[in-house]
């Protein structure tokens, strides 16, 4: 590839730029043609995209003092990025579009309202059991949550991947279920199994809380 020699006007470049892209091996820059795959998507990636480019057009019709409210409010919010410190902190848009994911998830899409982020209880996900039939393995989970009055207002999603025993977890290949609250307080996942007998599940959860469609980060495997 060829390689992109420093000047008196630019010293290092990096991303892309017009059909240009910049990379860096063994601590020097290259260059090469942009490349544009062409991934159509699965449905439910396509379903996504469409929620994610309302949400977008949702944000662009907003009046621009509810904007504000919403960045001010996004000032309490630490970023999931690093830095990892108090001194920085997610957009208005980014606190919107996540309040409006949320929502779509608990199947409740709409715009939502300009509401402080709340205080997410602390939780534990504990495997009970895992079960194969039809093609469908249902996962039976316990969640346990501490500093709540309403356990009712928070609902689960997680993202999960079913291996054969040894295998790592792809992140990639973790697909998102929700959470069914049964009338035993238990947490279920149905999950297509992909012919696999004898399998391992990988899991990753997270809170969606049913008033203000917010969503704490994704927390650890199970206990």
């Amino acid at each position: 590839m060829p390689r992109f020699h420093p000047n008196a006007l630019i010293e290092d470049c990096w991303s892309s730029i017009g059909n240009i892209t910049f990379f860096h091996r063994n601590g020097k820059c290259f260059y090469k043609p942009k490349i544009r795959p062409i991934f159509p998507g699965t449905p439910a990636q396509l379903d996504q995209q469409q929620v994610h480019h309302r949400a977008i057009l949702a944000w662009q019709q907003l009046q621009h003092s509810v904007q504000l409210e919403w960045r001010e409010l996004a000032k309490s919010v630490p970023s999931h990025r690093p830095p990892y410190d108090n001194n920085h902190h997610i957009s208005g848009y980014n606190l919107f579009v996540s309040a409006y994911h949320g929502f779509a998830q608990l199947g409740r899409e709409h715009v939502p309202q300009p509401q402080p982020f709340p205080q997410f209880p602390i939780s534990v996900l504990e495997l009970l059991a895992t079960s194969c039939s039809n093609g469908v393995t249902t996962i039976r989970c316990r969640l346990t949550m501490t500093a709540t009055d309403t356990p009712d207002r928070w609902h689960i999603s997680a993202r999960i991947q079913l291996t054969a025993p040894g295998v790592a977890c792809d992140p990639s290949k973790m697909r998102t279920y929700m959470g069914v609250r049964t009338p035993d307080n238990e947490i279920v996942f149905n999950v297509p199994n992909p012919g696999i007998e004898d399998y391992q599940v990988h899991l990753r959860y997270r809170l969606i809380d049913s008033f203000t469609g917010y969503r704490n980060r994704l927390a650890l495997p199970f206990v």
